[in-house]
């Protein structure tokens, strides 16, 4: 239960990354650059707990990638997959591959059911970290 509150929490918080960039009030595109961040990716959020930051490109949400920042580090790349789309027998490649100068440490597959506030069809939350979990798990307390 505290997963789906945390990620309908994130995916609140992206959709008024995505309003204030509409408005003009981008997040630092500086730090983006300095990160390695692809090209057009803002900050949708600010530190999740758990998680850090999130950082995206609005047109590729709610899919992803959606990348993860602690402080002047990248920690994490996410896609959200609807549980259709794999019962669909639909296929993805080079979907998770860390940016350059990353490494995966361990990945998470979260199943949300329910989906949440965002996404609110029946999908999967995947988190390839590059931090190890006793990093991540105390970021934003």
């Amino acid at each position: 239960m505290q997963t789906i509150r945390v990620l309908g929490f994130v995916v609140l918080v992206l959709v008024l990354g995505m309003v204030m960039l509409a408005l003009g009030q981008g997040p630092n595109q500086e730090k983006a650059k300095r990160l390695g961040l692809p090209e057009d990716t803002v900050q949708v959020s600010a530190c999740v707990p758990g998680m850090g930051e999130h950082w995206a490109k609005p047109p590729d949400l709610p899919f992803g990638p959606i990348y993860g920042v602690m402080g002047e580090r990248l920690v994490f790349v996410e896609v959200m997959v609807a549980q259709s789309d794999f019962a669909a027998g639909k296929s993805w490649r080079d979907l998770l591959k860390p940016l350059k100068g990353y490494a995966i440490d361990h990945v998470d597959v979260e199943f949300e059911p329910q989906g949440h506030e965002g996404y609110p069809v029946p999908h999967y939350d995947i988190h390839a970290y590059f931090v190890p979990h006793a990093e991540h798990l105390g970021y934003c307390p």
